[in-house]
């Protein structure tokens, strides 16, 4: 059995190799498949050298030497019964079910990473909005046209929007400014709804790479999200859910040029 240390902040290659081939001890075994449901780099390091090693299994077969060629190597070999023989790499049930084991693994990685990533930009979106009630502060460009609004932006976005010409009923624009949303930049546009505060950020599509599983409300708010080829838009409010659903749909409607 090939010798192994505890597992620190990632295993070492050796130790890989060996959970591949069953050669840890119950204790390792469980410390090495706790590290990889935590560590998508790892998980996704062992599924690779597990296929590595399955092609190379395959790849030997499909060259055997003739039979006599076999015959005339082993009558040329002087048998040494005290000599361990060396380990082959087999690949019968049991490594295909650690196979199936990495890659259930690597998959659990990636949902972690996409939970992880969705609660993070719901955290984010929700302190923008908390931020815009709890400042004194007023907006940048304080208007209730769109006329005004919207070419203020232009110049300061590496990407432009439009402003629907009908709101949904009872539901006002009150002014915007510039804000960031995952390190990019992004429009933060200010709307009430029944006199509820509704923050509206619009970011570039191709800055944020989609995120699935975003929760659709947290600590009593309301977030929607839509999206075009091009923008993204987050809708943030305590006001009803379906009524802050149109304001997003309005403005995703808005966009079919953009």
């Amino acid at each position: 059995m090939t010798q192994t240390t505890p597992v620190n902040d990632h295993p070492e290659p050796i130790q890989l190799s060996a959970f591949i081939d069953g050669e840890l001890s119950p204790s390792e075994l469980q410390a090495i498949q706790r590290h990889l449901t935590e560590c998508h780099p790892c998980a996704l390091q062992v599924l690779s050298a597990a296929q590595l090693k399955a092609v190379t299994a395959r790849a030997s077969q499909r060259f055997l030497p003739p039979p006599e060629v076999l015959k005339r190597l082993a009558s040329q070999l002087v048998p040494q019964e005290t000599t361990k023989p060396a380990r082959a790499w087999s690949f019968g049930h049991w490594a295909w079910s650690a196979i199936a084991a990495v890659l259930a693994i690597a998959v659990s990685s990636i949902v972690w990473w996409q939970m992880r990533q969705a609660n993070n930009l719901t955290a984010e979106l929700l302190d923008q909005h908390l931020a815009v009630l709890s400042s004194g502060a007023s907006p940048e460009i304080i208007s209730t046209d769109r006329h005004t609004v919207k070419p203020w932006f232009q110049g300061k976005l590496p990407f432009s929007f439009n402003l629907p010409e009908t709101l949904p009923p009872d539901t006002t624009l009150r002014g915007g400014d510039l804000t960031f949303l995952r390190g990019q930049p992004a429009a933060l546009l200010l709307f009430t709804i029944h006199r509820h505060e509704v923050s509206v950020i619009l970011t570039q599509r191709s800055g944020n790479p989609a995120i699935t599983g975003m929760p659709v409300n947290s600590s009593g708010f309301s977030i929607k999200e839509a999206s075009t080829r091009n923008l993204r838009i987050f809708a943030v409010s305590d006001i009803d859910p379906t009524e802050l659903g149109s304001l997003a749909a309005a403005l995703q409607a808005v966009q079919s040029t953009q």
